[in-house]
């Protein structure tokens, strides 16, 4: 049987490349997307590479959240991979208490509320399937070169969901994976293509995620820095 991943986010970006990569290893793709144009656009081009189709789903939006569960529960109920890619990083340059509570309520909702939704909503598939859900996520150590307030408090809840499901999945002898990879410094619009020795194409950081998927080891609750060490926070 053909396996089935969902990735949000995927008409672009990490996104995009991490759906290419899935589907040259022989899964069947959804399309994770919240604009119907750009995903259908995203769709055409990805059906080069393997089985694509769209996902209308918007993280922000609990109840596309919900709409999108429906749909896949009904449609897809083979589904064995969800991929939380979909984020946003907020106002990376500014200091914590600048922020407003409606800017940390919009980073928080996407980068983890909706994902946390979108998880569960699935949960039973995933379970049924014996499957696997990866986050991606980021360092939310603040560092001199990187503390951004908005989107570090947004994913730290995300890196605790990866690590506190893994432990109850364990215990409960549930047969579902959890883990969350932090790709390093990635150009993408998010951070206006930044450039640099140390920044990593979106195909690369696919690469780098994908890789942990397909390497046939139990990453069950791991939280896994760009250079393959653990994070231990």
């Amino acid at each position: 049987m053909t396996k089935t991943a969902l990735v949000t986010g995927a008409n672009k970006g990490i996104g995009y490349e991490i759906a290419k990569r899935l589907l040259g290893a022989g899964y069947r793709v959804l399309v994770g997307a919240r604009d119907q144009e750009r995903g259908e656009a995203a769709v055409a081009a990805l059906k080069t590479y393997g089985n694509a189709h769209l996902i209308l789903l918007d993280v922000a939006d609990l109840h596309s959240v919900d709409q999108a569960v429906n749909t896949i529960t009904q449609n897809h109920p083979e589904l064995s991979l969800l991929v939380n890619n979909a984020g946003i990083p907020g106002d990376m340059h500014q200091v914590g208490w600048e922020c407003t509570v409606k800017d940390l309520q919009a980073t928080h909702q996407v980068n983890f509320l909706g994902p946390f939704a979108l998880s569960k909503g699935l949960l039973p598939l995933l379970i049924a399937n014996k499957g696997m859900i990866q986050n991606i996520s980021i360092p939310i150590e603040p560092l001199p070169y990187f503390n951004a307030f908005a989107y570090s408090t947004s994913k730290a809840p995300l890196n605790v969901m990866t690590k506190s499901w893994g432990m109850s999945f364990e215990k409960e002898n549930i047969p579902v994976e959890i883990l969350a990879v932090m790709p390093g410094a990635v150009s993408t619009d998010l951070n206006g293509r930044m450039t640099g020795d140390f920044v990593k194409t979106p195909d690369q950081a696919a690469e780098l995620i994908v890789n942990f998927i397909l390497d046939g080891e139990n990453h069950n609750g791991q939280v896994i820095n760009y250079d393959g060490t653990l994070a231990v926070y």
